[in-house]
């Protein structure tokens, strides 16, 4: 938003003090803001640009420039899937994990269509309509990121009444107004794994069936999409046939999967400054208390105690010197 405002020639210091939002708290990625807050900015925002004279829809604007690659964490994972849904799917998790303020719900419809719905949760506000076009604006970008500039969605409805040229120029489509809510409906091209992915599987077919699943997890770890069967189908065989083929190397589905994830978020927790949300998003797990009780069953500790127990045991340690 910042930078949006400022590229519009906005005064971004002004607006943030009036929202009593610090601007150099920005800088630090774990800061998070109350939505009563954010309602202030936008409309301070919006009152700065009509009295310039210029009449932009700031949610667009904000939304459309964003960049998929410079989200933490999971911007370039983002930008393997192979479908918008699948894409969607990822977002919606990583929001989920690292904070509550939005509840967008993906509605798979008949075969082939899927519907995304915004809601911002305030007991204290009103929620102006450029936090919610923004936020469409910027899942428009995610997809086409993933699919091409071209794409565009089957409809969008926003709640505004009046008209916005802006609005149906961006999304390139039918666009509802006065709707009773905030959607993207979009055709769900659910695909397969992507061709470099089965490509990297099928010249490990020579491998043991564990080694190759654990190839598979590891690039799909994630996308959180990690059920036995779903893996079973992109190595082309039932569910059954895995887990049989699994029994006879000695080991199991979820014990292949268990140890990849302890290794990962061992590696990730000694070794990064991630937060434990971004962390438990990594290892492919959709709440952080999930992975708790999952890193307290395998080390009876918590992931906090664990990494700062590593941080205690890696640091320099003071020299003393005694006297004769």
């Amino acid at each position: 938003m910042a930078e949006t405002f400022k590229w519009h020639g906005l005064p971004i210091t002004t607006l943030f003090n009036d929202a009593n939002i610090a601007l150099d708290s920005l800088t630090v990625k774990d800061s998070r803001y109350p939505q009563s807050n954010v309602s202030i900015l936008w409309g301070e925002a919006q009152r700065a640009m009509e009295q310039k004279g210029e009449h932009i829809n700031l949610g667009i604007a904000v939304g459309g420039s964003m960049t998929v690659r410079a989200i933490p964490v999971i911007g370039l994972t983002l930008l393997k899937q192979g479908s918008v849904l699948s894409a969607f799917k990822l977002i919606l998790r990583y929001q989920k994990l690292i904070g509550d303020t939005t509840n967008a719900q993906l509605i798979e419809q008949q075969p082939g269509q899927a519907l995304l719905r915004f809601h911002f949760a305030s007991n204290t506000c009103a929620i102006g309509t450029q936090s919610y076009e923004a936020a469409m604006a910027f899942c428009v970008k995610i997809a086409r990121t993933v699919a091409g500039k071209q794409w565009r969605p089957n409809r969008v409805s926003v709640q505004r009444r009046e008209p916005c040229e802006q609005l149906e120029r961006y999304f390139n489509c039918a666009v509802e107004y006065g709707a009773p809510s905030h959607e993207i409906q979009f055709q769900a091209d659910v695909q397969g794994a992507s061709l470099e992915l089965q490509q990297g599987v099928m010249a490990q077919k020579h491998k043991a069936i564990s080694q190759v699943l654990t190839l598979l997890l590891e690039q799909q770890l994630a996308s959180g999409e990690l059920s036995c069967k779903s893996m079973a189908q992109r190595l082309s065989m039932s569910e059954k046939t895995l887990q049989r083929r699994l029994s006879a190397e000695g080991t199991s589905y979820r014990t292949v999967l268990d140890t990849l994830r302890q290794e990962k978020s061992c590696a990730l927790l000694r070794e990064s400054t991630l937060s434990l949300s971004e962390i438990a998003y990594l290892c492919g797990y959709s709440e952080l208390s999930a992975f708790h009780h999952a890193f307290k069953r395998w080390f009876a500790v918590s992931p906090s105690q664990y990494r700062h127990d590593k941080a205690f045991l890696c640091a320099p340690q003071e020299e003393i010197i005694y006297d004769a």
